[in-house]
Protein backbone atom coordinates (compact mmCIF):
# COMPACT_ATOMS: atom_id res chain seq x y z
CA UNK A 1 0.00 0.00 0.00
CA UNK A 2 2.80 2.38 0.71
CA UNK A 3 4.09 1.99 -2.84
CA UNK A 4 0.70 2.85 -4.40
CA UNK A 5 0.40 5.85 -2.08
CA UNK A 6 3.84 7.01 -3.19
CA UNK A 7 2.87 6.67 -6.89
CA UNK A 8 -0.34 8.58 -6.20
CA UNK A 9 1.61 11.40 -4.51
CA UNK A 10 4.02 11.65 -7.44
CA UNK A 11 1.10 11.66 -9.89
CA UNK A 12 -0.62 14.34 -7.83
CA UNK A 13 2.53 16.52 -7.87
CA UNK A 14 2.84 16.19 -11.65
CA UNK A 15 -0.79 17.18 -12.14
CA UNK A 16 -0.42 20.10 -9.71
CA UNK A 17 2.77 21.23 -11.47
CA UNK A 18 1.06 21.18 -14.87
CA UNK A 19 -1.88 23.10 -13.46
CA UNK A 20 0.44 25.63 -11.83
CA UNK A 21 2.41 26.04 -15.07
CA UNK A 22 -0.82 26.63 -16.99
CA UNK A 23 -2.01 29.21 -14.49
CA UNK A 24 1.33 31.05 -14.54
CA UNK A 25 1.35 31.04 -18.34
CA UNK A 26 -2.16 32.50 -18.47
CA UNK A 27 -1.26 35.20 -15.95
CA UNK A 28 1.83 36.15 -17.97
CA UNK A 29 -0.21 36.32 -21.19
CA UNK A 30 -2.77 38.58 -19.53
CA UNK A 31 -0.05 40.88 -18.17
CA UNK A 32 1.67 41.09 -21.57
CA UNK A 33 -1.65 41.81 -23.29
CA UNK A 34 -2.43 44.61 -20.85
CA UNK A 35 1.01 46.12 -21.35
CA UNK A 36 0.58 46.03 -25.13
CA UNK A 37 -2.88 47.60 -24.95
CA UNK A 38 -1.74 50.39 -22.62
CA UNK A 39 1.27 51.12 -24.87
CA UNK A 40 -1.01 51.34 -27.91
CA UNK A 41 -3.41 53.66 -26.10
CA UNK A 42 -0.53 55.82 -24.87
CA UNK A 43 0.78 56.26 -28.42
CA UNK A 44 -2.62 57.23 -29.79
CA UNK A 45 -3.27 59.74 -27.02
CA UNK A 46 -0.28 61.97 -27.76
CA UNK A 47 -1.03 65.65 -27.47
CA UNK A 48 -0.74 67.54 -30.74
CA UNK A 49 -0.83 71.26 -31.24
CA UNK A 50 -3.40 72.19 -33.87
CA UNK A 51 -2.99 75.13 -36.22
CA UNK A 52 -4.65 75.99 -39.52
CA UNK A 53 -3.36 76.74 -42.99
CA UNK A 54 -5.05 77.61 -46.25
CA UNK A 55 -4.21 75.54 -49.29
CA UNK A 56 -5.15 75.97 -52.93
CA UNK A 57 -6.67 72.87 -54.44
CA UNK A 58 -4.51 71.54 -57.27
CA UNK A 59 -5.76 69.56 -60.23
CA UNK A 60 -6.34 65.97 -59.08
CA UNK A 61 -6.50 66.78 -55.37
CA UNK A 62 -9.10 64.97 -53.31
CA UNK A 63 -9.98 65.13 -49.64
CA UNK A 64 -8.34 61.72 -49.32
CA UNK A 65 -5.05 62.91 -50.86
CA UNK A 66 -5.10 65.97 -48.59
CA UNK A 67 -5.72 63.70 -45.58
CA UNK A 68 -2.79 61.49 -46.64
CA UNK A 69 -0.56 64.56 -46.62
CA UNK A 70 -1.76 66.34 -43.47
CA UNK A 71 -3.50 63.81 -41.16
CA UNK A 72 -1.60 62.38 -38.21
CA UNK A 73 -1.87 58.74 -39.34
CA UNK A 74 -3.82 56.55 -41.78
CA UNK A 75 -6.19 55.56 -38.97
CA UNK A 76 -7.20 59.23 -38.70
CA UNK A 77 -7.94 59.85 -42.42
CA UNK A 78 -11.72 59.49 -42.13
CA UNK A 79 -11.92 61.78 -39.08
CA UNK A 80 -9.58 64.28 -40.71
CA UNK A 81 -11.72 64.42 -43.86
CA UNK A 82 -14.85 64.97 -41.76
CA UNK A 83 -13.09 67.77 -39.88
CA UNK A 84 -12.05 69.47 -43.16
CA UNK A 85 -15.60 69.18 -44.47
CA UNK A 86 -16.99 70.69 -41.26
CA UNK A 87 -14.50 73.59 -41.20
CA UNK A 88 -15.15 74.44 -44.85
CA UNK A 89 -18.91 73.81 -44.74
CA UNK A 90 -18.70 71.10 -47.43
CA UNK A 91 -21.77 68.95 -47.90
CA UNK A 92 -19.91 66.17 -49.72
CA UNK A 93 -16.40 65.13 -50.74
CA UNK A 94 -16.31 67.22 -53.94
CA UNK A 95 -13.60 69.89 -54.10
CA UNK A 96 -12.66 71.98 -57.11
CA UNK A 97 -9.38 73.00 -58.69
CA UNK A 98 -8.36 76.57 -57.87
CA UNK A 99 -10.54 76.86 -54.75
CA UNK A 100 -9.06 77.19 -51.27
CA UNK A 101 -9.51 75.06 -48.18
CA UNK A 102 -8.78 75.88 -44.57
CA UNK A 103 -7.23 72.74 -43.14
CA UNK A 104 -5.99 71.73 -39.69
CA UNK A 105 -2.31 70.90 -39.24
CA UNK A 106 -1.18 68.90 -36.20
CA UNK A 107 2.32 69.29 -34.77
Amino acid sequence: MKKSLKVFCIFNKVVNNKLMLTVITLILLIILSLLFISKTEADSSKDYEKSFITIEIDNGDTLSSIAEEYAISPSNYKDYIEEVKLINNLKDDNIHYGCYLLIPVYN
